[in-house]
C-alpha cells in the first residue's frame, strides 16, 4: 500500500513537472494558426436518367377511377421492362386519390362530388441513352405524364469523393503558399471540416400529354447535357 502510494505521488510529480512544458509549447509564439478554404469543381458527362411518368385517369367512382388506371400502368411496367429494364429500376414515386368537384353555372366550385382522379406516377432508372426510347414506350402504353427528367452519376460516390479529395489538395495549395509568404512551413493540420458537396444535374420539366399530340409525335430526342460537380472543406493548419 505504502509503496504504491509513492509510485503515484512520483507519477504526479512527473506530470506536474511537464505541465509548463507543454503550456509553454501551446503558446508557442513562432506557431501560427490559419484557416483556409478548398474547393473544387467540374464538370461531368452524366451516365444515367431518372424519369418519371405516369398516368392520370378519371371516372364517376374510386373503383372505376382505379381500376382503369391500374391496367394502364400495369401497361407501361410490362412495356418499360420489355426494353430490358429490370422491376428493380422501376419504382412508384407518387400515388394520390382527388376527388372531382361540380361547379355551379357560374363556375365556382360546389361541395358536390362528380367523380375521382387517380394519379399514379413512377420513376425510371435507366442509361441516358435509353431515356428517349422509355419516354416513347411509356407514351404508347398509355402514360398522359411526363414530370421530369433528372440525370446524374452511376459512380456518384467514387466521383465525389474525388472531389473532396482535389478540395483538400486545393486548401493546401493555398496554406502552403501563406506559409511561403510568411518564411514559414505548414507543420500540423488541425481540423478538416466538409462544407458542401453536390452534384448539380440538369432537370427537364415534363408536361401533361394529350392523345392528340402523342399521336402526332415523332422519337422523343433527349440530350442529358452537362452535371455539375461542387465540393468545399475548410482546413485549419499551423505553420511554423
Amino acid at each position: 500500500m505504502f509503496k504504491s502510494a509513492k509510485i503515484l505521488t512520483l507519477a504526479l510529480l512527473i506530470m506536474t513537472a511537464a505541465l509548463p512544458a507543454a503550456l509553454a509549447a501551446e503558446k508557442n509564439p513562432n506557431v501560427t494558426e490559419v484557416q483556409v478554404s478548398g474547393s473544387h469543381q467540374e464538370e461531368l458527362a452524366p451516365d444515367i436518367a431518372y424519369i418519371n411518368l405516369g398516368t392520370v385517369t378519371e371516372a364517376d367512382t374510386i373503383a372505376s377511377a382505379q381500376a382503369k388506371n391500374a391496367e394502364v400502368s400495369e401497361k407501361i411496367r410490362r412495356q418499360v421492362e420489355g426494353l430490358g429494364i429490370k422491376s428493380e429500376y422501376i419504382k412508384t414515386a407518387h400515388y394520390a386519390v382527388t376527388p372531382l368537384y361540380k361547379n355551379d353555372d357560374s363556375g365556382k366550385r360546389i361541395p358536390t362530388i362528380k367523380g375521382y382522379q387517380i394519379t399514379n406516377s413512377i420513376t425510371v432508372t435507366t442509361s441516358t441513352e435509353k431515356a428517349g426510347e422509355v419516354i416513347d414506350t411509356a407514351l404508347n402504353a398509355g402514360a398522359n405524364q411526363i414530370n421530369n427528367i433528372r440525370f446524374g452519376k452511376r459512380d456518384e460516390t467514387d466521383v465525389k469523393n474525388a472531389a473532396l479529395a482535389q478540395a483538400v489538395r486545393d486548401a493546401m495549395t493555398k496554406a502552403d503558399a501563406i506559409a511561403a509568404a510568411l518564411n514559414k512551413r505548414v507543420v500540423r493540420v488541425k481540423t478538416v471540416n466538409e462544407n458542401g458537396i453536390n452534384l448539380q444535374s440538369p432537370e427537364v420539366a415534363g408536361r401533361l400529354y394529350s392523345k392528340a399530340l402523342m399521336a402526332d409525335s415523332s422519337a422523343t430526342p433527349i440530350s442529358a447535357g452537362l452535371v455539375m460537380l461542387t465540393a468545399n472543406v475548410q482546413v485549419v493548419v499551423e505553420l511554423e
